[in-house]
C-alpha cells in the first residue's frame, strides 16, 4: 500500500478569511509565534504577517490537590470521580481555567512539585496530561535554581556594597516567556528516567519523620514566641547549608574511591560523585567574591574579607525563600501550644517549599486549606504580602470571583485579536465580546505587515 504523503496545508487552520491574492476564503492561520500571526492561503499559498497585541498574562499556581481533582473530574475510572463531579465548584473552576488559558490572559505553569507528587501516583499519566494542558508546557525552574539566584543576588550585592534587589519577574524562572500567544500545539517530554519513585517516597517519608520528631520533641515541649522560632529557622538555614556542603564533599570523595577507571559507576553512586547543591552554592559565593562584574580579579585579601563578612553577617538569612519558609515553619512550631495534637501531614513540607519559592513570582496561588492557614497564622507585623494572593477551598468562591474578574477585564481590542487568531470559541461570558465593535481602519505599512489585525467578518459596522 503506497504511503500517504504529508500535506502541509493541513497545518493551516481556521478562522478563514478572504485571501488578498486569489480572493478565496481559504486564508487561514499558519503560524502563531509569540507576538506575530502568519496567515497563508490553502489554495494559492500566499502568506502575510500580522502583529499581535502585547500580553501580560496572570501567573497562577495550582497546587497538586487541584490538579488531582481536575484530573478526577475528567476520568470516571479514577477513585473519587463521583465526589468531585458532584461538586459544581470543580466544573466551574475547570471551565474558567481552560477558557482563560485559551483567551491568553493566564498561564498556569507546572513545577517540580507536580512532577514528583504525580510520579508516586498510579495515575501519573493522567495527572501529567492535566497539568501540562494547563501549563502549555511552561515550567517553573527547579527550586534549587531559584535558591541559587536569590543567594547569588545577595552575594553580588554584598560584594558591590549595595542592597540586594529582587524584582520577582516570573520570566526569570520559567522555561519560556509566558506572555507569548499560544500556538495550536505545545511540546512536552516524557517522564524523567532518572527520577526514582522509590527514592521520592523515601525522601518524603524521611522529611515527615523529621517534622514529626520536631513537632513532638521540640515544638511540643519548648514554649517560645513566634518571633523566636522564626529567627531560629531563618538564621539556621546558612549553618545547615554549610554543614551539608561539608558532608556531601566527604561523601563524594569516598564515592570516588569506589570508582574504577574501566567501569561506569552505577546511578546511585553517580549521584554522590557529582557536586551537590550546597557545594555549588558555596563555590558560587566564593567566585562572586573573587571576580567582580568587570572581569578582573580581586586581591586575595579582599576576597577573604568579603567572603568571611558575608558569612559572619549571615546574609543568606535574608533570602526571600528563607524568610517565607521560616515564617511557615514558625507557624507550625506554635501549633502544639495552641492545642494541636498531631503533626502536619506528609505533604506539608512540599507545600511550604512551593509557596516559599514560587509565591513571589505568582499573581495567585490555589493551595490547600492547611497551607494557607500557616500564612494566616503569621502575626500581622510579620505576615508576608504573598498571603493575600494565596487562595484555598475555604475561600473558593473568592478564587472563582478573581478568575471572573480577569475575564471581565478583557478589552475589546484583545477580543478582536482572539477572534482573528483562534475564532469565536471560548468567548462566552466575556463582556467585551458582546458589545458592538467600532469600524477598524487598516493602514498598510508593508506588504507583509499591517498596523493592526483585520476585522472579523462578524463584527458589527456602523
Amino acid at each position: 500500500m503506497p504511503e500517504e504523503g504529508f500535506d502541509p496545508r493541513k497545518l493551516i487552520s481556521p478562522p478563514w478569511r478572504t485571501c488578498p491574492a486569489c480572493g478565496k476564503d481559504k486564508f487561514g492561520v499558519s503560524i502563531i509565534n509569540d507576538s506575530r500571526l502568519m496567515r497563508r492561503c490553502r489554495d494559492c499559498w500566499h502568506k502575510q504577517d500580522y502583529p499581535l497585541p502585547e500580553l501580560r498574562k496572570k501567573i497562577i499556581y495550582l497546587d497538586q490537590f487541584v490538579i488531582s481533582n481536575l484530573m478526577k473530574l475528567d476520568n470516571p475510572a479514577t477513585k473519587g470521580h463521583a465526589t468531585v463531579a458532584a461538586d459544581p465548584f470543580w466544573r466551574d473552576l475547570s471551565d474558567l481555567l481552560f477558557q482563560l488559558r485559551q483567551l491568553q490572559v493566564i498561564c498556569c505553569p507546572d513545577s517540580g512539585s507536580h512532577v514528583e507528587e504525580s510520579r508516586t501516583s498510579p495515575f501519573n499519566a493522567e495527572l501529567k496530561r492535566t497539568y501540562e494542558a494547563l501549563s502549555s508546557g511552561i515550567t517553573f525552574s527547579a527550586f534549587d535554581s531559584i535558591k541559587s539566584n536569590q543567594i547569588g543576588e545577595l552575594a553580588l550585592a554584598w560584594s558591590e556594597g549595595r542592597e540586594p534587589s529582587f524584582d520577582f519577574d516570573p520570566r526569570d524562572i520559567l522555561s519560556r516567556d509566558p506572555n507569548g500567544w499560544n500556538e495550536h500545539f505545545y511540546i512536552v517530554m516524557g517522564d524523567n528516567p532518572f527520577i526514582s519513585e522509590a527514592r521520592l517516597r523515601q525522601v518524603r517519608t524521611e522529611l515527615h519523620a523529621n517534622m514529626t520528631r520536631l513537632f513532638r520533641d521540640v515544638w511540643g515541649k519548648e514554649k517560645r514566641s513566634f518571633e523566636f522560632w522564626y529567627e531560629l529557622e531563618r538564621k539556621d538555614y546558612q549553618n545547615a547549608l554549610m554543614k551539608a556542603a561539608v558532608k556531601h564533599k566527604c561523601e563524594r570523595e569516598e564515592a570516588l574511591l569506589w570508582c574504577k577507571p574501566s567501569e561506569q559507576p552505577p546511578l546511585e553512586l553517580l549521584d554522590k560523585i557529582l557536586p551537590s547543591f550546597p557545594e555549588s552554592v558555596i563555590a558560587s559565593i566564593e567566585d562572586t567574591m573573587r571576580f567582580p562584574r568587570d572581569g578582573s580579579m580581586r586581591p586575595l585579601k579582599k576576597q577573604m574579607e568579603l567572603g568571611q563578612s558575608f558569612i559572619l553577617q549571615n546574609r543568606i538569612a535574608d533570602a526571600p525563600f528563607v524568610k517565607l519558609q521560616s515564617l511557615m515553619f514558625a507557624a507550625i512550631a506554635m501549633r502544639p501550644a495552641q492545642g494541636q495534637k498531631e503533626p502536619p501531614n506528609e505533604g506539608t513540607t512540599t507545600d511550604i517549599d512551593t509557596v516559599a519559592h514560587l509565591s513571589p513570582y505568582c499573581d495567585a496561588m490555589f493551595m490547600d486549606n492547611g497551607c494557607r492557614s500557616l500564612l494566616l497564622d503569621v502575626p500581622t507585623a510579620l505576615r508576608p504580602t504573598e498571603t493575600a494572593k494565596v487562595f484555598s477551598l475555604n475561600v473558593k468562591g473568592q478564587f472563582l470571583d478573581y478568575l471572573r474578574s480577569i475575564r471581565n477585564g478583557i478589552s475589546a481590542e484583545h477580543v478582536r485579536a482572539i477572534r482573528e487568531v483562534y475564532g469565536d470559541d471560548h468567548l462566552d461570558g466575556v463582556p467585551s465580546a458582546h458589545t458592538p465593535d467600532l469600524i477598524v481602519v487598516i493602514v498598510e505599512r508593508h506588504p507583509c505587515e499591517v498596523s493592526e489585525l483585520r476585522e472579523a467578518p462578524h463584527a458589527e459596522k456602523f
